[in-house]
């Protein structure tokens, strides 16, 4: 019971147990957590008695290494965000896929998230919103400074690599919008697949209703 960053860290938490996760929204968007307070007796009551649908979420895995050994990890289910710090300006990061050169960033940050995490900062950032159940990550640079700077949709067995080129006064690494961790020139982020699940329990907006409905995206069919 909660917003959607409760549902975050209860999944974070609970990833490696497998247990199904049901969100009743006491919060204000309740994207993940849509069972409203007004309907959750009815909602439980179907849900125990077996209506519902279950959705599998891919989590992130994240490692930052500095001078070769691993100073921290975690796991996410919405995105991994590398930023500028709060004072510095933009940050300049080399990105690799799979261990091939993408592309240098001159930007103030970059977001990598999940299917589940496109419709969070990364949409805000211009990103795609991925559909649950497509097998992909999305790279959303935050305000490049170039004409020509685009998100990208990698499969979601690629391994990314960010590495810290330049972050003049300092950068920050942080999952799931928690206070994140400094990084210093030189450091360099590993983003995986996670080996653990997210089961949420659905029971009443599809993800296209949801949409539309909470994100205000469309209209109604007519008709």
């Amino acid at each position: 019971v909660g917003g959607d960053g409760t549902m975050l860290g209860v999944a974070r938490s609970l990833a490696s147990s497998r247990v199904q996760l049901v969100g009743i929204n006491h919060g204000r968007l309740g994207f993940i957590t849509d069972i409203s307070l007004a309907d959750w007796r009815t909602a439980l009551s179907a849900i125990l008695d077996g209506v519902y649908d279950a959705e599998d979420r891919i989590l992130l895995s994240a490692r930052a290494l500095r001078d070769g050994p691993e100073i921290w990890h975690d796991i996410c289910l919405n995105d991994v965000v590398v930023s500028r710090s709060s004072r510095s300006g933009m940050i300049e990061l080399q990105v690799d896929v799979d261990g091939v050169y993408m592309y240098n960033q001159r930007a103030d940050g970059l977001i990598v998230a999940t299917p589940t995490g496109s419709t969070a900062y990364a949409l805000s950032a211009g990103g795609p919103i991925l559909a649950p159940d497509v097998p992909g990550f999305t790279i959303v640079p935050v305000c490049p400074h170039s004409l020509t700077a685009r998100p990208l949709v990698v499969s979601d067995r690629s391994i990314v690599k960010i590495s810290m080129s330049n972050c003049y006064d300092g950068a920050v690494l942080s999952v799931d919008g928690r206070k994140g961790i400094p990084l210093l020139l030189g450091d360099e982020i590993l983003l995986s697949r996670s080996a653990h699940l997210t089961r949420l329990i659905k029971y009443s907006h599809g993800f296209f209703d949801k949409l539309r409905t909470k994100l205000h995206w469309g209209g109604k069919p007519v008709g």
